[in-house]
Formats: structure tokens, C-alpha cells, sequence
């Protein structure tokens, strides 16, 4: 199965949150420090994904200030990000197979590395 119709983004985001969330590292970020509804975020986060990948005009929020807001609270690690993406990918390469399926691993990459660099360099500028 490919990520290529809302309905496989939706198994892919329940099958990777259900990972994250048995994860002793990162269940307390979402739960606690950022305080994950998780009937409310899953589907934010298939509409982001059915917007990275499908082009669907389905998310319109600034995912950037979201992490900050988290990251303000207790600082996201390289450890939080290498297992992040340890998790999406282990989702990937167990559910999902295809074109789509590489374009949202090379996306997750790029969206972790963007963002590790931004929090990052907003930390040294508050810093000085």
C-alpha cells in the first residue's frame, strides 16, 4: 500500500502515533509537555499529510510556531528528533511501499532537519 489517498494517511498516522505514544521518551512530550488531544491532532496531522503529499488544501496551520511553543517548554533534543523519525520510518518500511511512501520519508527528513536547525538557531539568537 502507497501513500497516495487520504485513507492510507490515515492508517500511516494512526499506526505511527501508536508507535510514538508506546515510546517512553516520546509519549511524555506529546501527552504531557505539549498536551496531544489526540482526537483532535491525528486529524491535523493527516490533513498536514494529505497536504505534503496529495496537494489537498487540508492544513492551515504554522507548524513551526507549534514546535517553538512545545520547545519553549522543554527543549527538543537531537534524541527526540533521530527518534521521531525512527518511528516514521519503521512505520513506513512495515505498512507501505511505493512513490508516495518515499516522498514522505525524504519530506520527514527534510521537515526534522529544517526544524532542529530553526529551534536551534532561535536558541543561540535568545541566547546573545
Amino acid at each position: 500500500m502507497d501513500l497516495d489517498n487520504p485513507a492510507a494517511i490515515h492508517r500511516m498516522v494512526q499506526l505511527f502515533y501508536a508507535s510514538l505514544l508506546d515510546d517512553p521518551v516520546m509519549e511524555p512530550v506529546f501527552m504531557e509537555v505539549a498536551g496531544v488531544h489526540l482526537a483532535e491532532h491525528l486529524p491535523m496531522i493527516e490533513g498536514y499529510w494529505c497536504k505534503m503529499l496529495l496537494g489537498k488544501d487540508t492544513y492551515h496551520r504554522n507548524m513551526v510556531y507549534r514546535h517553538e511553543r512545545v520547545h519553549d517548554k522543554f527543549p527538543l533534543s537531537r534524541e527526540h528528533f533521530e527518534l521521531w523519525f525512527d518511528h516514521f520510518n519503521h512505520t513506513l518500511d512495515t505498512h507501505f511501499e511505493g512513490p508516495y511512501t518515499e516522498k514522505a520519508r525524504k519530506l520527514a527528513r527534510r521537515i526534522l532537519r529544517n526544524l532542529a536547525r530553526w529551534l536551534n538557531a532561535r536558541d543561540a539568537e535568545m541566547a546573545s
